[in-house]
C-alpha cells in the first residue's frame, strides 16, 4: 500500500486515480514505498548482534582452535 505523506495516511492500491495520484490530495505516489522506521531500527539491531556473535565466533575459534 503507499503511504501519502501529505495526508499522513495509507491509500489502498484501489483508490489510486488512473494516473497513480492520491484521491485525497492528488500527490503522485505511483511507485512510492513507505519503509516504517522500526523495520530499519530491527534490520540495523540485526545486523549490530550478528556481527558481535561472529566477532564471538572467530575469537573463540582463535583461542580453541
Amino acid at each position: 500500500m503507499p503511504w501519502c505523506d501529505a495526508c499522513d495516511a495509507m491509500v489502498e492500491e484501489d483508490d489510486l486515480t488512473d494516473d497513480g495520484d492520491c484521491p485525497e490530495c492528488g500527490e503522485h505516489l505511483a511507485g512510492s514505498r513507505h519503509i516504517p522506521w522500526h523495520l530499519k531500527l530491527l534490520i540495523a539491531a540485526t545486523v549490530v548482534y550478528l556481527g558481535w556473535r561472529c566477532y564471538q565466533g572467530i575469537t573463540w575459534l582463535v583461542h580453541h582452535g
